[in-house]
């Protein structure tokens, strides 16, 4: 049996949204899973259409569990049970100090309900309490949602130290939640957090309408909606968890792990406070494309530059070898997005990135309505700037977010949603046009 308990010393950062969708995805996974719920807010218990109570609760059902386990209900899901919360649970650090040696309490607790179980999902309460401490020492790993902010990072540090001075067994694994790609803020600590691998995730949970309607529809979010872009990025946590507890079945965590992970959090915080989030764009970090070979680069925040492999213009090339391409009149560049399945394509769209004369715009219509510009209805664009062009091509700014920022909504924009359907933009290629507007080198992206 496997502990994964999911908690964040403040409330309201996602900690029920993940642990009801990381069990139902053990669960639909083939595992027996058993979800518990030690919030007496229920919140859990709601999602699953369980009446929060434990019948019989008092200090006794501590000391040996029967209660609890009588307490189980099954879900309206396959393999998938849940230990209801009760409002008493208010009173847990109060019983737990009345029985003594709390650290005993909850591994002994685990190990009588969750003997039927493959993994049991703990959905910790906010605060730090004893508690607190008996899941540290029961869990198998410790899941911690962090927003992408300073003082939500620091509550992690804080975090790591206690682990280190109390000895803590359990491992800790943090993940970004609620990320609005729209702050700048949030995307750099996301980009960031990625040379890290041993405190944080890869994956990442956006901030989305869809995830707050599970508690409108009381159902984990891969029942209604498979294949939007938050589902997927579950899937992912529990991807990497699985093979995170696989790791720590197989071997021994190293003496200074803590002392590791906190130095990576804390190199993480001061360059986020380092950062001068008012400081303009500096145009020698656009995307450039030179002759001869130009890969893709990185930049010192991780940042991609170059756009393309290699422009050849002919038996002309030569006499500008070594120059800037961009110098050269009439020449500029066109990178195209679509989803995997080339949606916007098959529907008889286009969205594009041109960079022209020092110009930057994203341009969205309907394929071939470039004469028409008149008819915001099938063709329209708006002027970004650099930084916004580094952030779109680079991935961490979808071209749909700077349009709908830059012009509202419109009856172009919504019927490009409509066709995405809240699927992951890509750049399929990029193209360099000369001063007759025809292609001189097509570099797909794929």
């Amino acid at each position: 049996m496997k502990v994964v308990a999911v908690y964040n010393m403040k409330g309201g950062v996602g900690k029920t949204t993940m642990a009801v969708n990381l069990s139902y995805l053990a669960a639909a996974s083939g595992q027996r899973a058993l979800l518990w719920d030690l919030d007496p807010q229920a919140a859990s218990s709601f999602a699953f259409r369980v009446r929060p109570r434990v019948a019989g609760f008092s200090r006794k059902t501590f000391q040996s569990g029967h209660v609890l386990a009588e307490a189980i209900k099954a879900t309206d899901y396959h393999n998938l049970d849940l230990l209801p919360a009760d409002f008493a649970y208010r009173k847990l650090d109060r019983l737990l100090d009345r029985i003594g040696k709390p650290e005993r309490v909850m591994p002994a607790l685990l190990a009588t309900i969750g003997r039927d179980y493959d993994t049991v999902f703990l959905d910790c309460p906010a605060g730090f309490s004893l508690l607190t401490e008996g899941i540290f020492l029961a869990a198998d790993t410790v899941l911690v949602p962090a927003i992408p902010t300073v003082l939500s990072l620091r509550m992690v540090a804080r975090l790591m130290k206690w682990a280190d001075r109390s000895e803590t067994p359990s491992d800790l694994s943090v993940y970004f939640s609620m990320v609005d790609r729209r702050k700048m803020l949030h995307r750099r600590a996301c980009e960031w957090s990625r040379a890290h691998p041993e405190v944080f995730l890869t994956a990442q949970i956006p901030y989305a309408s869809v995830v707050e309607q599970m508690a409108v529809r009381r159902m984990p979010l891969p029942v209604f909606a498979a294949r939007d872009a938050a589902t997927i990025a579950f899937r992912a946590i529990w991807t990497e968890l699985e093979a995170r507890l696989q790791r720590r079945a197989a071997n021994s965590p190293p003496r200074d792990r803590w002392t590791r992970m906190l130095r990576a959090a804390e190199s993480l915080i001061a360059r986020l406070e380092a950062t001068d989030w008012q400081q303009p764009w500096d145009p020698s970090r656009a995307p450039s494309v030179r002759d001869g070979d130009s890969r893709s680069t990185s930049s010192h925040d991780g940042v991609a530059r170059a756009t393309s492999t290699r422009v050849d213009r002919g038996p002309k090339a030569g006499a500008a070898r070594g120059q800037d391409s961009t110098a050269a009149e009439g020449v500029h560049f066109v990178h195209s997005f679509d989803t995997d399945e080339h949606d916007l394509q098959r529907c008889g769209y286009l969205l594009e990135l041109r960079e022209r004369s020092g110009t930057l715009q994203i341009v969205a219509a309907r394929s071939g309505s470039d004469a028409d510009q008149a008819d915001t209805t099938r063709r329209t664009q708006a002027q970004i700037d650099g930084r916004w062009a580094t952030e779109i091509l680079s991935g961490a700014m979808s071209p749909m977010t700077a349009l709908e920022h830059r012009l509202g909504r419109s009856a172009l924009i919504e019927a490009l949603d409509a066709v995405i359907g809240g699927r992951p933009l890509r750049r399929i290629e990029s193209r360099v046009m000369g001063g007759e507007s025809s292609a001189l080198r097509i570099c797909a992206h794929r």
